[in-house]
């Protein structure tokens, strides 16, 4: 049977070097286009998501602080690649959509993305790849039953 004291720190390490890895793929990019790493990572957010439409989207998928996305979606409309609009019904809510000036910006860093994903999965046959999947799906369904309910103490 496999290792199961596996902790919160394998989590969060293992997380910690995805994102930081990642970011180093996207760095070039964000440079030549002098956007912050962020931004970028926003504005793929959106372009990848477009049934997540607002800031309240990206806050809650990947645990942004609204500040930290307000000041970013603030130079991505200023700067052409986001546009904002009103929620026919809700004055409070704003959708977010990626513009065209975004389009080759956007098409860029899906490259990149898809490239990461490929270099992260090499080595691992198509039983593996299948058991990483179902592997991800699980997590993902378990991480969302604890952000809603918690986890049980142990008395």
């Amino acid at each position: 049977m496999a290792e199961r004291n596996v902790t919160a720190v394998h989590f969060f390490s293992s997380a910690g070097k995805v994102i930081e890895a990642y970011h180093k793929v996207l760095q070039p990019l964000c440079q030549e286009e002098d956007l912050p790493i962020i931004a970028m990572d926003m504005l793929l957010f959106w372009a990848n998501n477009p049934e997540k439409t607002t800031a309240q989207d990206i806050c809650r998928c990947r645990g942004l602080k609204p500040g930290i996305v307000s000041v970013y979606v603030e130079r991505l409309v200023s700067e052409g690649y986001l546009q904002r609009q009103p929620v026919p019904g809700d004055r409070r809510k704003v959708l977010l959509r990626c513009t065209e000036k975004a389009e080759p910006l956007v098409e860029r860093g899906r490259e990149l993305q898809k490239r990461f994903a490929r270099r992260l999965m090499e080595g691992l046959g198509d039983e593996e790849l299948r058991i990483f999947y179902h592997c991800l799906t699980v997590l993902g369904q378990n991480v969302e039953d604890v952000r809603k309910n918690g986890i049980e103490t142990e008395e």
